[in-house]
């Protein structure tokens, strides 16, 4: 009998808070994991120091490596993220992210012209709205920004695969979250290109999901890995995040609860709602549909270490949620603006009804609560246009709370699926390698681990319903 043979692939993740790294095995699956989190000078949330955050990638996968042969890399990184290079690789802003609403006054400009935003809207699969790199793009060159020949509008994830492989590529599956490019050709927009008065040759060209270069012997060395092994191209977490979850399926809605949050539903072709509300991006081999929100676990890092000078870590924090049934505050979860479903920039977050009796633990319950409440709001926009799914599947920071994934199926009023392994963007960028690698032959068949159900508390329904409709109202008071 002939001996199997496995590949090791190595995952380098950028996400907006921290560097992480897995070592995904062909055969067996994840091997170990490592996340570092990012200092403020590095990251701040709305934008990012682009060799920091490169210096930070190098470091976890080196440590994570240690003696494991690694047969490829994966890139992940996040969508609707902005970052301007010159010709010799080197940045001449940070990369600024999908928190990013300094464009809000130019986005605002344009929304204004209706049959346009329904045109791009129609053309991109994007809103108007500050956090696509189209608007701050326009905000940069505004503020004195000069795009010379030869530099590169790029992003935090591009960047890294330039700088490992010396290959100035872009995904496709990328640019689609920048506003620039055609969601129907899949090539850059002329309409976008015009309006930023951008040439085609200051972006970098676009490649699929299969897409691979050598690494660069300087980084192999830096890594401890074998020279001119492929590394494929970046890909945002949350395309990968619905080929982690298993998702590409028609009738599967992925949630994912990170630093921000979002419902995606695959889709065989482009699909926009007659009323700008839902985005369409294209992920790998199928186009998602989805809708996004800018609050979430930043709300509760927020809460923690800003207003709480970090005296209790968020376990602590959960085991402080009060637990009857009297009357919790309002949390309107929009410190960063608003994403879907009103996609306001401007509009502001905090607490409603407010009492001096209330507590820590009544605050953090609250804070949840309205995260969730948003999400809520997404999902009733989404199946206005989409059938009601067969399933949801979680991943992200809230798999790590008990207390918020039930309140989640209690708000829902629905099963939840949710993974053993809260990183499905690390495990989507696993199928991509391995897909690259000739380990399957299509995205449908990663296996994305063992998954359990999280039931909803019928008994909840009523209060859950009571307090979203009074979210609901201070939602509308707030714009």
């Amino acid at each position: 009998m002939g001996v199997i043979l496995s590949l090791n692939i190595l995952i380098l993740e950028a996400s907006t808070s921290s560097a992480k790294a897995m070592i995904y095995n062909s055969l067996s699956g994840p091997v170990k994991t490592r996340t570092i989190p990012y200092d403020e000078s590095c990251s701040d949330v709305v934008s990012q120091d682009a060799d920091q955050v490169f210096e930070y990638i190098l470091k976890v996968g080196r440590e994570l490596i240690c003696d494991n042969p690694i047969d490829c890399i994966s890139i992940s990184c996040t969508w609707h993220n902005l970052l301007v290079v010159d010709q010799n690789l080197i940045p001449k802003t940070r990369a600024f992210t999908w928190a990013y609403t300094g464009a809000y006054a130019e986005a605002e400009e344009l929304r204004r012209d209706t049959d346009w935003a329904i045109r791009h809207y129609h053309s991109t699969g994007g809103m108007v709205h500050a956090m696509y790199p189209l608007f701050k793009l326009i905000h940069l060159k505004k503020s004195g920004l000069q795009i010379l020949p030869g530099d590169m509008i790029i992003d935090q994830g591009s960047y890294i695969f330039s700088k490992l492989t010396g290959d100035v590529a872009q995904s496709i599956s990328n640019a689609s979250g920048t506003g620039l490019l055609n969601i129907h050709t899949l090539d850059w927009d002329q309409n976008a290109l015009e309006i930023t008065e951008t040439q085609k040759s200051n972006l970098p060209k676009l490649v699929d999901h299969t897409y691979t270069q050598p690494l660069l012997a300087q980084y192999a060395q830096l890594l401890g890995v074998r020279e001119d092994i492929p590394v494929l191209s970046a890909h945002p977490d949350g395309a990968l995040n619905q080929v982690g979850s298993g998702a590409l399926k028609n009738g599967i809605m992925t949630l994912s609860v990170g630093t921000s949050g979002a419902l995606r539903v695959a889709y065989d072709r482009p699909y926009m709602s007659d009323v700008p509300s839902l985005w369409c991006y294209f992920a790998p081999g199928k186009w998602l549909v989805g809708a996004a929100t800018s609050g979430s676990t930043n709300c509760l890092e927020w809460f923690a270490g800003r207003v709480m000078a970090n005296a209790y870590s968020l376990r602590q924090l959960d085991e402080m949620i009060t637990r009857d049934d009297h009357d919790l505050p309002i949390f309107l979860p929009f410190l960063f603006g608003e994403r879907s479903p009103g996609w306001d920039d401007k509009r502001l977050g905090g607490f409603k009804e407010l009492k001096n009796t209330h507590t820590v633990g009544d605050l953090y319950g609250s804070i949840l609560e309205g995260v969730l409440f948003n999400l809520f709001q997404c999902y009733e926009v989404l199946i206005k246009e989409n059938a009601i799914p067969k399933a949801i599947k979680v991943s992200g920071g809230i798999v790590r709370s008990p207390v918020w994934l039930q309140m989640l199926a209690d708000i829902f009023q629905k099963e939840m699926k949710v993974s053993d392994n809260e990183q499905a963007s690390l495990l989507g960028a696993a199928g991509l390698g391995m897909l690259a690698m000739g380990e399957i032959s299509h995205l449908e068949e990663f296996d994305n681990g063992q998954e359990f159900i999280i039931a909803p508390h019928p008994e909840n329904r009523e209060k859950y319903q009571r307090r979203y409709q009074r979210y609901l109202e201070f939602y509308h008071q707030n714009n």
